[in-house]
Formats: C-alpha cells, structure tokens, sequence
C-alpha cells in the first residue's frame, strides 16, 4: 500500500511538471482573503442574497450570535463574539488574519467565558508559490466535507504550522478547451508540530506531523469538481489506532459542484495505512445553497451528512473500543449530521442536529478506555459547519441539536 500512495504522488509531481503554463491568479483563496462579488439573486430558485455589505472596503469581520445547544458538553446556552481582522494581500504580496472568539454563558455577570485564538497566520505569496505560517483553519484546505472527516488529521480544524502551496496548471489530453478549464491545480506540503491539546503539547519534534496533499480541479462548464490527496505520518507513535502511530495515513475526498449551488461530496480516509481495516470510514454528503427566499424569510443553505466506520475492532478506542475491559468495548455504528441555514433578512438562525460519538476524533477516547500515554483530553471532536461549535451526542440514535442566532458584518 504504501509502495502505491508513493508512486502516485510520484506520477502526479511528473506530470505536474509538464505544466503549459504559470497561473496569474493567487495560489489560494483560503484563507486568503480577497475582494468578494457581490452576490446576485437567483431567478432560477426566487432566492435573494442579504442586504449589501461593502467587503472590499472591510478590515474586519464579526459575528455576534447567541447559541443553544443540548449536546454532551454540558455548556447549552452562551453569547458568543467573534472578531476577524484581516490583512488583504497587497502590493507586497504579503497578507495577513487574526481571528479571536469571545464566550460568555448568559447569566448576569459581564465576565468572559472563554477566550480562543482561532486564527493567527501570515502568508507571502507569488504566482508559484504560497508559504502560510501560523495557527490556520484547514477545514475546507483539507477536505470537502463540512462535519465529518479529516481523517488524518484525527478530525481538527485549526492547527499551528506552516503550509507551503505550489499551484500548478493541468491539461489530460483535452482537445477542447472552451467547454473545460483547468483552474490552478497545486502540490502543498505542510508540517504541524504537535496535534495534540496544549497541555500534551511538546514543541521539540517528538510530536511533530507531516503532510502532503495533490489537489486537482477540473470545470466542465457550469460542473466544477475537485479531488484531494492527503498523506501524511507523524515522526513517533503514540496511538497504534490513531494518525499518531507512525505508520502513514491517508484521505481521498472528492466534490462535484452543479451551478455553484448545488453539490455532492465524499471523503474515504484511512488514520492507520497498516491496520486499514479498522481505522478507515467513508464520509458522503450533500449541500444545496440558496434556495429560496419568501418575503423576509430565506433559506440559505441545506446540509446532510453520513459517516459509515469501515470495520469493527473491540479494542479500538477511538471507535468505542476498549483494550482495557473487552466487556465495555462498543462497536461503531453509522452517525449523521444535518444543517439549515435560515434568514430573517440579515439575521440568521442556523440549526444543527446529529448523533455523532466523534468517532475518529481524539475527543473519543476517554480514561477507561485506553491507558493513554498523554493526559486526556488531548485534542477536539467534530464540529459544525461555520462557526464551527463542538456537538456531540452520548450514545448513537440520541440525537442532540445546536441553534444559533446571530448577525455577520
């Protein structure tokens, strides 16, 4: 196995190569921020866009939303504020985003909750090249899923590290180049120097992670799909069924996206190449935007999600598993995920719902489970799309939901 992820990557850097000719446009647009088009309504589906905000002049973005939840975590209502500030790349071809979200649990007192850093990196950019450092949210750089997944990276969204981005331009033989177009295809390689939660965190190499990534798009008129391979390994074994073991671990994802608005998606993902049978799942899903708007009222977007474990290993804990006492060990069962996005004008109300146990994720083990060599817990579960909130249930089939209520500008 490993012998054909190595050949692959090898075939696909060749005919990278072969490339007709340098791309003009920046190597990314996540996360870096660029002038946004100012959304049109929608004849087809009679949806409008929300009130008109000027992003081109904008340094700085914020949500205030007030969130309730009946999830695991025992946290179900707070305020929440989240403060953007954003650097646009420039003439120095340097940019720049910082992102700090504010939590407090309603009561009467004024004192925060929580304080989190969620987004503090720095980019310098040409035509060939993209270096990123700092603490990035990789949610949509290493995936095409929108809860589940990101399977190698033992389902985090933010990281700190470094991303270096080569953007290529890929042509398979095409004889007709009006009806497809090739946007920048790339090579990025990134390096993160722990996964694990500050407290477990060693910042000495011991834990550090490495990892590849082949992106390909191709757009079939008003078809645009996309296709990514990530492979990756960590330079010590901690987890013998985690991305952490030492041993490589993969993901392929895949997305094919009708009229921007419209799109299907999937990711397979394998945490341990040389016991793929019970640490791979496969993610498949959907996503339908801009749907409809009457008077006031809109709905923006639908998501629903599946995520089916592949295999059933009693001592696996990130599954349910339990190495220590077999006679507590659950087996994996199928989890799904749901999403809506509704509008008042330009008050939105989002809803989520699901039945995950984070499988696949480092929130899953627990200290009976599992003789950890690390305190736990060490790193986060799944999350939902957007604001990205922790939501998990306690047991499959009990399904636990989020609202949240808020404005962006």
């Amino acid at each position: 196995m490993k012998k054909i992820i190595f050949f692959s990557l090898v075939c696909l850097l060749v005919c990278g190569s072969m490339v007709y000719g340098q791309t003009k446009e920046n190597p990314t647009s996540t996360p870096t921020p660029s002038p946004t088009p100012l959304l049109e309504p929608d004849t087809k589906t009679k949806w409008n866009p929300p009130p008109d905000i000027d992003n081109d002049s904008k340094t700085v973005d914020t949500n205030v939303v007030a969130h309730f939840s009946n999830d695991s975590s025992g946290n179900p209502a707070y305020a929440l504020f989240d403060l953007s500030s954003i650097r646009k790349l420039d003439e120095n071809d340097v940019s720049a985003v910082g992102k700090v979200r504010f939590t407090k649990p309603f009561s009467s007192s004024d004192d925060v909750g929580n304080l989190e850093l969620r987004e503090a990196n720095i980019s310098l950019s040409e035509p060939w090249i993209e270096i990123r450092l700092g603490r990035m949210d990789l949610s949509d750089i290493v995936s095409t899923t929108h809860f589940f997944g990101r399977y190698p990276l033992m389902g985090e969204r933010r990281l700190d590290g470094i991303k270096v981005y080569i953007p290529f331009k890929f042509f398979f033989g095409v004889e007709d180049y009006k009806g497809v177009s090739s946007p920048p295809t790339s090579l990025s390689f990134f390096y993160f120097p722990s996964l694990f939660s500050v407290q477990d965190a060693v910042i000495d190499g011991s834990q550090g992670f490495f990892m590849g990534q082949a992106r390909m798009k191709l757009n079939f008129g008003d078809l645009r799909t996309i296709l990514l391979f990530n492979l990756g390994a960590s330079s010590s074994d901690y987890y013998n069924y985690g991305s952490t073991s030492g041993d490589l671990t993969y993901s392929v994802c895949g997305e094919a996206n009708f009229s921007k608005n419209y799109s299907l998606y999937f990711e397979y993902g394998v945490q341990n190449s040389t016991d793929s049978g019970d640490t791979s799942a496969f993610v498949f899903g959907t996503k339908l935007s801009h749907l409809i708007t009457l008077d006031s009222l809109s709905l923006d977007q639908v998501i629903f999600e599946v995520q089916a474990p592949i295999g059933n290993n009693p001592n696996n804990p990130f599954t349910g598993g339990n190495g220590i006492d077999p006679s507590l060990a659950g087996s994996p069962q199928m989890a799904l995920y749901g999403r809506a996005r509704i509008r008042i004008r330009s008050v939105f109300i989002n809803f989520n719902i699901t039945d995950s146990m984070n499988d696949f994720t480092f929130a899953r083990i627990n200290g009976s489970n599992i003789n950890s060599p690390l305190p736990i817990p060490i790193g986060n579960g799944n999350e939902t799309d957007g604001l990205e909130i922790p939501l998990s249930s306690t047991a499959y089939n009990n399904w636990v939901f989020s609202t949240d209520v808020g404005v962006s500008f």
